[in-house]
C-alpha cells in the first residue's frame, strides 16, 4: 500500500534568517498477518525447538492443537528520487489463542518487537551502488546465514551481468562490559565479513559464489559449551573464540524440453578454521574434555525438475557432513550461524514456525542426507496441491541403547495445499507422517531407548495469511 506524504519545513523565522527546503518521502507500508494452527500432533514434546535439534520422543503421546497469531508490519519511506529509503518494521510474535497476557482474556500483554530498522542509500556519483545500515534482513548463503543481524551492507553491479554484496555484521558482542576480563576490549565481537559475486550468463543460466569470514575473540570467563543440539555459531558467539571460513558456489540453469522446463540447481559449500575455549557436550551428555577444535565441513546440495503444464517434479538431495567421533579434537559437522529451513516438515520448520525440531539443513552434529520428491499440481490458478516423500537419514552414525548405531531417522509422506481465495489472502494446510527408522531411538525418552524405533510422528498444521 502506498501514499504520498508532503512533509514542508516552512522558512521565515522572526529571529533567524535562512530557509528549509521542502522534501517528500513515498511511504509504504506492508503487513505480513500470519494465523498459524497445529491442528493435531502427537508428539507435542518433538515440535519443542533448537538449532540443531531440540526435541523428545515420548512413550504416553502427548497430543498438541493451539492457535497462534504472528503478525509483522513495516514501514518503508523512500525519497522522491529514490536515493534514499528507511525501513522500520515490528513483530507480533508467538501469541497462542488463550495463552498469556497477550492471548488470553483481554488480551493486553507487551508482546510487540523491533524487528528491522535501517536506512538504504545510493552511493553519491553512482548509478546503482547502494549501503544499507542497521538492523536489516541480512543474506549471504540459506545454508549458512540468512537471517536478521545489525549490519552494513554495500551492493551493487558490476556490469556484464555481474552483481556483487561486501557485508560486515556484527552478532554478538556479550562480553563487552567492564566487569569482564581487561582482554576482553576492542574488536573482539563477532563479526562477520562476507562477499557474494553473481553472474547471469544468459537467460537460463546464473551461477554465483560466496566468502564468508567469521571471527569471534570474546574470551569467556572460564570455558563454554556447544551440545548437539544447540549446535550453531550464534549459540556460542559470546563465550567463545573462533576463526571460521566458509566457501560456497552456487548454479542454476533452466532449459525448455520436448517434456517442459527442465531446471538444475546445485550448491556446494565447504568449511575450514578453529573454535576454542569450549567444550563440547554430544548427546549422550559425556563432555569432551578439549577445549580447542579444528573445523573442517561440507555441504552439497542438489535440485533436478521438471515443469510440465500444471505440474512440478523436483527431486532435491542434501548431504552435509557430519561428526563420527565426538571425543576427538575435531569438528567435522557441517555449522550454520542463523537459517531457517523447511525441507521437512518433521525435522524442521513447517507452518508452525517457530515450533519446529530444529531449524538447520543438518540434525544435531550427525550432518544429515536427505533425499526428497516433491509433485506440485496447480488445480486452478488460485489452488496448488502438493505431495512428497522424503528419506531423512544422519550422514554419521549415532550411538544407541543397546550398544548399536544407525543413521536411519525414517521415511517421511507429507501433503500440503494452498488456497488463494484472494490475491493476498492465503488459506493453507499440511500433513506429514514419518515412519521412525531406529536412529530415532536415540532422541526417545530413557524408559523407551533399546535400539529400536518405537514413536512414529503425525503433524497436521493450517494457517489464515494475509500479507500486503
Amino acid at each position: 500500500m502506498k501514499r504520498n506524504i508532503l512533509a514542508t519545513a516552512i522558512a521565515g523565522m522572526t529571529t533567524l534568517s535562512g530557509s528549509w527546503a521542502a522534501t517528500a518521502a513515498e511511504i509504504e507500508f506492508h503487513g505480513d498477518m500470519d494465523n498459524r494452527f497445529q491442528a493435531y500432533t502427537n508428539q507435542r514434546d518433538w515440535f519443542s525447538g533448537g538449532n540443531s535439534g531440540g526435541g523428545t520422543l515420548k512413550d504416553d503421546e502427548p497430543t498438541e492443537s493451539f492457535g497462534e497469531v504472528k503478525y509483522r508490519f513495516w514501514a518503508k519511506a523512500t525519497s522522491d528520487d529514490k536515493k534514499v529509503t528507511g525501513v522500520f518494521a515490528t513483530e507480533i510474535g508467538g501469541i497462542r489463542y488463550g495463552e498469556g497476557s497477550g492471548g488470553d482474556y483481554s488480551g493486553d500483554g507487551v508482546n510487540i518487537e523491533t524487528r528491522w530498522a535501517y536506512v538504504d542509500f545510493l552511493v553519491p556519483n553512482t548509478l546503482d551502488q547502494r549501503v544499507s545500515l542497521g538492523l536489516q534482513p541480512v543474506s549471504v548463503n540459506r545454508h549458512v546465514w540468512t537471517e536478521t543481524a545489525t549490519a552494513a551492507v554495500w551492493k551493487g553491479s558490476l556490469g556484464s551481468g555481474f552483481d556483487y554484496q561486501l557485508l560486515w555484521g556484527r552478532g554478538d558482542s556479550s562480553n563487552e562490559s567492564g566487569v569482564d576480563s581487561e582482554q576482553d576490549e576492542g574488536w573482539d565481537g563477532a563479526d562477520n565479513f562476507a562477499i557474494n559475486l553473481n553472474k547471469r550468463y544468459s537467460p537460463n543460466l546464473s551461477a554465483g559464489l560466496f566468502y564468508l569470514y567469521q571471527m569471534n575473540d570474546q574470551i569467556a570467563e572460564g570455558v563454554g559449551t556447544v551440545n548437539s543440539r544447540e549446535y550453531e555459531l550464534k549459540s556460542i558467539a559470546d563465550n567463545s573464540k573462533y576463526s571460521v571460513s566458509s566457501f560456497g558456489v552456487e548454479m542454476d540453469y533452466g532449459q525448455e524440453t520436448s517434456l517442459g522446463r527442465m531446471f538444475v540447481k546445485g550448491t556446494v559449500i565447504g568449511q575450514s578454521g578453529t573454535i576454542e575455549g569450549v567444550n563440547f557436550v554430544p548427546l549422550n551428555g559425556a563432555t569432551n574434555p578439549n577445549t580447542n577444535y579444528d573445523l573442517s565441513t561440507f555441504l552439497g546440495r542438489g535440485e533436478l525438475g521438471l515443469q510440465f503444464g500444471p505440474n512440478q517434479l523436483t527431486y532435491t538431495v542434501l548431504y552435509a557432513s557430519g561428526d563420527g567421533n565426538e571425543q576427538d579434537g575435531d569438528f567435522d559437522a557441517f555449522i550454520a550461524t542463523d537459517v531457517d529451513f523447511s525441507d521437512s516438515m518433521i525435522f524442521q520448520e513447517n507452518m508452525t514456525s517457530d515450533d519446529y525440531f530444529a531449524e538447520t539443513p543438518y540434525i544435531l552434529d550427525k550432518g544429515y542426507f536427505m533425499n526428497k520428491l516433491q509433485l506440485d499440481h496447480k488445480v486452478a490458478a488460485n489452488i496448488t496441491v502438493s505431495g512428497m516423500i522424503v528419506y531423512n537419514r544422519l550422514a554419521e552414525d549415532i550411538a544407541l541403547a543397546d550398544g548399536s548405531s544407525s543413521k536411519d531417522l525414517g521415511l517421511e509422506f507429507g501433503s500440503k495445499v494452498s488456497y488463494f481465495p484472494y490475491p493476498s489472502l492465503e488459506l493453507s494446510a499440511e500433513a506429514a507422517y514419518l515412519a521412525s527408522g531406529d536412529a530415532m531411538d536415540a532422541l526417545e525418552e530413557t524408559a523407551l531407548q533399546d535400539g529400536k524405533s518405537d514413536q512414529d510422528i503425525v503433524h497436521v498444521a493450517g494457517r489464515v495469511r494475509y500479507k500486503f
